[in-house]
């Protein structure tokens, strides 16, 4: 495999497909390691190793995409163009261990990243007031994000 074949292709995907791609990824030790045990294509992937290998990562994916946006809802409600871990914790009145928790798996699936602010300034934008709770819950799967 060539550095060219290697390098991430930026694509138009949901919140949550994006997340449990590199999970699967991750979970693997690195592209190289997945490439290397499903192939440059993942073509040695069967349909049912492939459902097994995203059952198997699919939670923590869901709790990382779930984090961005919630970090996004923040940021919008906030007003602010980027915000820290301890702003997150305060909004959301979360314990400061589950807040860096989440925080260490965010950056286990985005490791060019500090933070979610660069994900979440994407995902402000299709935020406004009147979306529910429910909505917002729904918006890992149904937002569209460039990574």
């Amino acid at each position: 495999m060539t550095k060219k074949d290697r390098k991430t292709v930026l694509r138009r995907d949901s919140l949550l497909a994006h997340c449990i791609n590199r999970a699967v990824i991750h979970d693997q030790g690195g592209v190289e390691a997945a490439a290397e045990k499903y192939g440059p294509q993942a073509e040695r992937l069967s349909k049912w190793a492939a459902t097994m290998a995203v059952a198997k990562v699919t939670g923590k994916a869901s709790r990382v995409s779930a984090f961005i946006v919630m970090w996004a809802a923040a940021m919008r409600d906030e007003g602010l163009d980027e915000f820290s871990i301890t702003e997150y914790q305060r909004y959301w009145n979360e314990s400061e261990r589950r807040a860096y928790r989440l925080q260490a798996e965010f950056r286990d699936l985005w490791p060019e990243f500090e933070t979610p602010n660069e994900l979440a300034k994407q995902v402000v934008k299709y935020l406004d007031a009147s979306l529910s709770r429910r909505e917002i819950a729904t918006l890992p799967t149904r937002l569209r994000v460039m990574a």
